[in-house]
């Protein structure tokens, strides 16, 4: 004769059973969690931009998964939040320093642009004074020049000049030479005139009185 179970003994094992599916659901979901989480810190991990700019905020991030691994299943859900926003604050770090390297890089590429452009600029100018500096000293050279000329023309025109009024008193001279030798020449004259009409004699033609030339050296005497 078989015997019969107890329903009590049914029940209770239908409970152990519930309970073991629920702490084996609970177990599963603990182990999606936490795979999930390191799934995707294998990735930022990965990421050599993130490993290069947020090293720090990594090893805060590997620890707390560690932390979550271990947790009791009272603390998983705390030690969950804490490993996901580490790992979400190492990968806004890594972002924020890369843009901030990427700031630094522009700005000093903007610096080198614009020092370049300086010395393009200060070489224009330095060129730019160079041609009016040899402009001046080509129009100054010019000026000198002309100054000369203008006295050379002067000091030609001082000499023409003074050499018209040497011919101007030369002739001036000669006239008045001329005047006295014909004054000269008609008082000689006159006084032959008067002479011969005195002694009763026809007066002699009166002949100009001419400058003795003085006597040239001889050459082959010398």
């Amino acid at each position: 004769m078989k015997s019969r179970i107890a329903p009590w003994r049914i029940a209770r094992r239908a409970a152990l059973a519930a309970c073991c599916l629920v702490v084996a659901g609970t177990a599963v979901a603990r182990d999606d969690d936490y795979q999930r989480l390191a799934d995707r810190f294998d990735r930022l991990a990965a990421d050599p931009s993130v490993a290069q700019h947020a090293p720090a905020q990594l090893d805060r991030a590997r620890a707390a998964l560690v932390a979550l691994k271990d947790a009791k299943r009272s603390q998983r859900e705390e030690f969950a939040y804490v490993a996901e926003r580490r790992i979400e604050i190492a990968r806004v770090s890594a972002e924020a320093e890369s843009l901030e390297d990427q700031r630094v890089s522009l700005q000093r590429e903007n610096d080198r642009l614009q020092l370049a452009q300086a010395r393009r600029e200060a070489a224009q100018a330095r060129a730019e004074l160079e041609r009016q500096r040899l402009q001046s000293q080509i129009r100054a050279e010019e000026a000198d020049r002309a100054r000369a000329d203008a006295e050379a023309a002067r000091a030609e025109g001082e000499q023409a000049a003074h050499a018209a009024e040497a011919a101007r008193a030369e002739a001036e001279q000669a006239k008045r030479m001329a005047d006295a030798q014909a004054k000269a020449t008609a008082l000689a004259r006159k006084e032959a005139e008067l002479s011969a009409a005195v002694n009763g004699t026809s007066p002699k033609p009166a002949t100009p009185t001419k400058k003795k030339s003085s006597p040239k050296s001889d050459p082959e005497k010398k």
